[in-house]
């Protein structure tokens, strides 16, 4: 079973690294700091300008979430309660992300999705936990990976499925280990380019069912206790239905994209 926390292209990692809030010359000059080379980052920067120009969509909230919230757990938050709290559609996530084939369970359950997600390969690293760098090392270890640092020296996608793994101790944001991961595009699924960098892996991680919740943008200032909120939700709405996940794993897929209702999170547990 693979276990893990997701973001899609260059956004959030954990809670402070957002390269989509960044402005231009701050992105660019991280790309700079990491050594890419100009005609790379102009390429970067021009894909960067284009998803800050997005759009979002006006469609109702049991649509965007992709499941019908239980009553008890319905926002009455008046003024406070906006769109953006309303998330973007996954499917328009994953026109633009090539996401991890999966199938959506039907069900009659309020609160959740049910969702099993194929068997694939991922690229992966470990995430040094005990320092203020380690999610953001992670990610450019990732990144480069797929853009040119591997054997083949192919740009591998523009935008690409990632994710965070945490091995829990005994309760929430208490975490054992961290690893992070991202989704071989479908075009290199059978033989992926090996890594040039070491602390950089190829797995292939089995089938895996998840529930989760969904909702849209907040200040990243809470959202930690924003999304401790929602775990504890979604065990309390899965206990309604005598479903026990594993607790000694939780998932974040976050997309988030400059803007008001153009971002997605996802709190994941798993069966």
């Amino acid at each position: 079973m693979f276990k893990l926390v997701a973001v899609c292209a260059l956004l959030a990692i954990a809670f402070s690294f957002d390269l989509g809030e960044l402005d231009e010359g701050t992105y660019g000059s991280l790309l700079r700091e990491q050594g890419f080379s100009e005609e790379d980052i102009q390429q970067f920067l021009e894909e960067h300008r284009e998803h800050q120009s997005a759009v979002s969509e006006d469609i109702p909230w049991h649509v965007a979430r992709g499941y019908r919230e239980c009553p008890e757990y319905i926002r009455r938050c008046g003024e406070s309660c906006t769109g953006c709290l309303r998330p973007r559609l996954r499917a328009d996530i994953c026109d633009e992300c090539e996401c991890p084939a999966s199938t959506k369970v039907e069900s009659s359950a309020c609160g959740f999705n049910t969702r099993v997600i194929a068997s694939a390969k991922w690229a992966t690293t470990d995430v040094d936990t005990s320092t203020n760098n380690g999610y953001s090392d992670a990610f450019w270890r990732l990144f480069k990976y797929i853009n040119k640092a591997n054997d083949q020296g192919v740009r591998m996608a523009s935008r690409v499925f990632m994710v965070k793994k945490w091995t829990i101790k005994n309760h929430l944001f208490s975490v054992k280990s961290a690893q992070m991961a991202f989704y071989i595009p479908s075009a290199y699924q059978a033989s992926p380019p090996s890594p040039t960098d070491d602390q950089v892996s190829i797995e292939t991680w089995d089938e895996a069912t998840t529930y989760s919740r969904t909702y849209g943008g907040v200040e990243r200032s809470s959202e930690r206790k924003f999304v401790k909120r929602e775990f504890n939700i979604l065990k309390a709405v899965l206990a309604k239905e005598d479903i026990t996940p594993d607790s000694s794993t939780y998932m974040i897929f976050q997309d988030l994209v400059p803007g008001c209702a153009l971002q997605r999170t996802e709190v994941t547990m798993f069966a």
